[in-house]
């Protein structure tokens, strides 16, 4: 019985800390992206954690599309759990159809706020028609 009760306790913490997230999307060392306090069991303590640690930005949605000119353009969307901004800095890599990197001058890293407890938006635009897809790197400021 006590077998059963603390795997059924793994179990729900497994699944209360699952997240989807978009393997394009690379959050950076000292960048958190997972959250203790979206689990039901541990919310509480997560909260007294998240007071003394300060707890980091989760990726929350990444949307794709392409311009009139035929330029993808990439918009990540987030949230910053934590009770302090967050500074740190994204680059896009942009990939042509056969999976390799193209080269661009304009692949720079850019800066993010991402003010306390609140949503944070950043987007990027291909340098060149040939773009398929993409890479969002991370890093702390």
């Amino acid at each position: 019985m006590r077998a059963l009760t603390i795997l059924f306790c793994v179990v729900i913490f497994t699944v209360g800390c699952y997240q989807q997230k978009d393997a394009r999307v690379n959050v950076g060392e000292g960048i958190r992206s997972d959250s203790i306090e979206s689990n039901i069991i541990t919310r509480p303590i997560g909260a007294a954690v998240s007071i003394l640690i300060g707890e980091g930005v989760e990726i929350r949605e990444v949307k794709t599309a392409r311009n009139e000119a035929g330029f993808l353009q990439v918009q990540v969307s987030g949230y910053n759990h934590s009770t302090q901004t967050q500074r740190f800095e994204y680059k896009a890599q942009w990939l042509d159809n056969e999976g390799l990197e193209i080269d661009a001058a304009v692949s720079t890293w850019l800066p993010v706020s991402a003010l306390r407890k609140s949503e944070f938006r950043f987007s990027a635009t291909a340098p060149t028609p040939k773009a398929v897809d993409f890479r969002i790197v991370t890093r702390k400021k």
